[in-house]
């Protein structure tokens, strides 16, 4: 399926890496902020955040002495802008190891904040891997629309391209219409974002694999 005349696009959060880790490192770094600045640790209570029982803001809000406050920009800024403790799977790693010694360049094309994502790409050891690297705050485009993934057509006219994703809501109708080829990571039960493969066809990746490593080489 892949070949040297191939180029790899992948997504990221929930592809390259799981987003739920980065939220976790969030919350952990956001907790150093608030142990620091008002002696409150909240650490115990970061997994019942992460399992959807307390939002994280709420709690730390809950928590402060009424003459203290926390306001939502700062938890935002602290959220969006701190550099994560994230990492690639064991599976993503091998890979990302095999393409590149088969001489096989991919790019990466995710939506988001510019410095959110570039922190999460530098963090994962792929910004000086990727031969593109097209952000939707950067662009001003976020998917489905076609913009970003044209931007690729037209830097390999001569190449065939795929796009490897997790999102059916928004990742594959682009890539699909510009005749790509479309692959979908199954969530393994840890996803932010929920999968549903009963939208109209044109949603739907063409492949489904539960593991990067599934894909032939």
């Amino acid at each position: 399926m892949i070949n040297n005349n191939t180029h790899i696009v992948f997504d990221l959060d929930d592809t390259l890496y799981k987003e739920i880790d980065f939220v976790k490192s969030a919350y952990i770094y956001i907790n150093s902020y608030i142990n620091f600045r008002f002696n409150l640790d909240l650490s115990n209570s970061i997994k019942k955040c992460l399992d959807g029982e307390v939002i994280f803001f709420d709690l730390i809000n809950s928590k402060l002495h009424p003459d203290q406050s926390f306001p939502i920009e700062k938890y935002l800024e602290l959220y969006r802008f701190h550099y994560p403790e994230i990492k690639l799977s064991d599976d993503t790693t091998v890979f990302l190891d095999k393409i590149i010694s088969h001489n096989i360049d991919f790019s990466i094309i995710t939506d988001g904040r510019s410095i959110s994502q570039k922190n999460k790409i530098k963090a994962l050891g792929l910004d000086d891997l990727a031969k593109n690297i097209i952000i939707s705050e950067e662009t001003g485009f976020e998917k489905p629309h076609l913009n970003n993934f044209k931007i690729l057509d037209r830097i390999y006219p001569n190449k065939k391209l795929i796009y490897i994703a997790d999102n059916t809501s928004k990742d594959f109708l682009a890539p699909n219409s510009l005749n790509w080829d479309t692959i979908c990571l199954i969530n393994n039960g840890q996803n932010i974002h929920p999968q549903d493969f009963n939208l109209n066809i044109d949603y739907l990746p063409k492949i489904k694999v539960n593991y990067l490593t599934e894909i032939n080489i």
